[in-house]
């Protein structure tokens, strides 16, 4: 019997089978026909892989839960990419404002 036999539900594509996490991601998918997806799901926990095949409307689900569980990751990612770019223009001001380096260290080399 196929591992996709059993038509899974949104919530069960995102929790692994293997060890109940939450870190399950997609790794690779591909339509199957008009109505259908073929999904390679990998635990970033446990590492268990599993295929599955679902309907349009179940990857559709499935795509707006990942973006939903994705946008704190990359809503602090964004902060502290701001973070550190504020960090560098601190940096650099001051290293001008010390006269470490001018124009000549910008040019080049002879």
């Amino acid at each position: 019997m196929p591992l996709w036999s059993k038509r899974p539900r949104t919530d069960e594509l995102i929790r692994c089978a293997c060890c109940a996490s939450d870190f399950v991601s997609p790794v690779d998918a591909a339509e199957r026909g008009e109505t259908e997806w073929w999904i390679r799901l990998r635990c970033g926990k446990c590492g268990e892989t599993r295929e599955v095949v679902v309907s349009q409307d179940t990857a559709e689900r499935y795509d707006r839960a990942l973006d939903r569980t994705s946008e704190p990751i990359a809503s602090n990612l964004r902060r502290i990419e701001r973070e550190r770019m504020a960090a560098d223009v601190e940096a650099f001001t001051t290293a001008l404002r010390l006269d470490l380096f001018d124009a000549a260290d910008f040019g080049a080399a002879r």
